[in-house]
């Protein structure tokens, strides 16, 4: 079979990869990050910066463009009566990175291996919880689901469209059709992925594909191509046969640098388009600046932070279950209520906005984004008193310990300098309020410190969170079977009830009360606790264009010089 071959030599990879000494050209964008790249296979990326080059290279059928769904790789859908069969029309004319075109068979690949494969904290086993209420592939779950199961759920009719059959509806089903990627079917079997058949469907039934080889070699159909990668550097190309038009950005470098400092220089000087800032202070500083635009206020999608507690942290140095000690703490710490309000109560919110967002954020009531149509404003968060977290803490582990006292082990993340601001305001209070109270801080690589959280072994943390749908924010956050279960540890039945009713629910009018009451009483158990909402802010190079555009989309296809 005739291939594509990309138009690049062996001469412009090397240019690429060099080290950027000069202000970059008009054709090429450098985005400088401060953590590197991990797994680029789009069933399995959740991390930022692995995510932001997959939704380069790879399309869905719908984008997520700031809380509205638009046509990509589908022009259409229609949904029965019930909600349960979706059928999407497919655009015509796609190619895919090697040159072939896509067909039905294709997005039917596609979202059956996404149905498929994938660990437990794996963007597909997120999909999976949200469409088919999957936690995870069990023993029971095993024995009903089946690959003739998931052949009659996802397949192509005759007339060339993609059918999707669930046993209910979905309300947020959008939510997790933009985040399935289509794929090349006959390159990942020929690769040695999934056959596509019964007879491997049991050796890939929830396999952990981070180093597939669509993770090696990637191929989609989105706006750039792979070129090449190393440790600290991933390049990406314009792919000339996009169906949307080529790129105006030919070639695209996503550097990782460390420093700062480093960062800020090199969006000085030109020699970087886009830099990770850490903070507004240090966005403060280059307003004026010759060459740097800076943007203060933009839009915010539809993501909140969060602080997560967790209930039963699996990390070996800590103390064995309610054991108490001055320089420990259990691991299941908070899995005392009373230690959870008490932190709640030591977060100083007008602290944290004024140091850390200057002054550029809102107040927050729920764990809902602001925009979301199920937030509630009349409900109440913790508040900051710490005459509250005094009299929670004197409770907590039947009275001990407020006498025993502890030391929590607090996280930040290198280049995210709203992280120092929050484990500072935590330290502070803490050690505040009695002299038997400690708290040490640990600077960690954001990859890093996104393992740990992942695999159960921060203690509580700050994260954004979102999505479109309240269903997918919440259980993502809550549910013992959501995509975030092994960072909080919650057993809930009472809430896990909650959470059904309100999915189950058709039409939001009837399923806005059942929200009500479900935020009313996660306020109440304080799983987690709203942070302030930031505005968007960053700074790029003055000739690039768009980035208004971008920070909704995150597609480098929006930008130009």
């Amino acid at each position: 079979m005739k291939r594509f071959l990309p138009k690049f030599s062996s001469a412009l990879t090397l240019a690429l990869l060099a080290s950027a000494a000069l202000a970059t050209p008009k054709d090429t964008l450098v985005y400088q990050i401060a953590s590197a790249t991990a797994s680029v296979e789009p069933a399995q990326a959740v991390v930022t910066w692995d995510v932001l080059p997959v939704m380069q290279m790879f399309e869905g059928l719908y984008l997520d463009n700031f809380g509205k769904y638009e046509p990509l790789l589908a022009t259409a859908f229609t949904q029965s009566k019930d909600g349960k069969t979706t059928t999407f029309t497919l655009r015509k004319g796609v190619k895919f990175h090697d040159g072939s075109t896509m067909t039905c068979a294709d997005a039917e690949y596609s979202m059956r291996r996404t149905l498929l494969v994938g660990s437990e904290t794996s963007q597909a086993a997120q999909i999976r919880a949200n469409m088919l209420s999957i936690a995870s592939f069990t023993p029971e779950v095993k024995k009903t689901y089946t690959f003739a199961k998931l052949a009659s759920m996802v397949k192509c009719n005759a007339a060339g469209q993609l059918v999707l059959t669930l046993d209910r509806n979905v309300p947020s089903l959008l939510d997790s059709i933009a985040q399935v990627y289509i794929v090349p079917m006959k390159t990942l079997v020929a690769g040695g992925d999934w056959s596509g058949t019964a007879r491997d469907f049991g050796a890939f039934l929830g396999k952990d594909v981070a180093n597939s080889v669509l993770a090696q070699k990637p191929v989609g159909t989105g706006a750039y191509q792979f070129v090449a990668r190393d440790p600290s550097r991933f390049v990406l190309r314009g792919f000339e046969q996009y169906w949307g038009g080529a790129p105006a950005l030919k070639n695209v470098i996503i550097q990782k640098v460390d420093s700062d400092t480093a960062r800020v220089l090199a969006l000085q000087k030109g020699d970087a388009d886009i830099a990770l800032i850490p903070d507004r202070d240090t966005l403060a500083k280059l307003k004026g600046v010759p060459g740097v635009k800076v943007y203060e206020d933009l839009p915010t999608r539809n993501l909140t932070g969060v602080v997560l507690f967790n209930q039963n942290i699996k990390d070996d140095k800590l103390l064995p279950a309610g054991q108490l000690a001055e320089d420990n703490i259990p691991v299941n710490f908070f899995s005392d209520i009373h230690v959870r309000k008490a932190f709640a109560a030591l977060f100083d919110t007008k602290t944290y906005v004024r140091d850390g967002q200057q002054g550029f954020a809102q107040a927050r009531n729920t764990t809902l984004p602001p925009n979301n149509w199920a937030d509630d404003k009349t409900l109440k968060p913790p508040a900051y008193n710490l005459k509250t977290a005094e009299a929670e803490l004197k409770q907590a582990f039947g009275g001990k310990l407020w006498t025993t006292g502890f030391t929590v082990p607090l996280e930040t993340y290198a280049g995210v300098g709203i992280a120092d601001v929050v484990a500072g305001i935590f330290k502070q209070n803490i050690e505040k309020l009695n002299p038997k109270f400690h708290a040490t801080i640990n600077t960690l690589e954001l990859s890093a410190a996104n393992a740990r959280l992942l695999g159960g072994k921060s203690p509580f943390g700050a994260l954004t969170w979102g999505g479109a749908d309240p269903d997918t924010v919440l259980r993502g956050l809550y549910s013992s079977g959501g995509i975030l279960a092994a960072a909080t540890n919650i057993k809930d039945p009472k809430m896990e009830q909650m959470l059904d009713a309100a999915r189950d629910t058709v039409g939001q009018n009837a399923r806005k009360p059942l929200y009500k009451s479900l935020l009313t009483y996660l306020n109440g158990q304080i799983y987690a606790f709203p942070l302030p909402q930031p505005l968007v802010f960053g700074a790029t190079v003055s000739s690039l264009k768009g980035f208004p555009e971008y920070t909704k989309t995150n597609l480098f296809k929006d930008l130009s010089k």
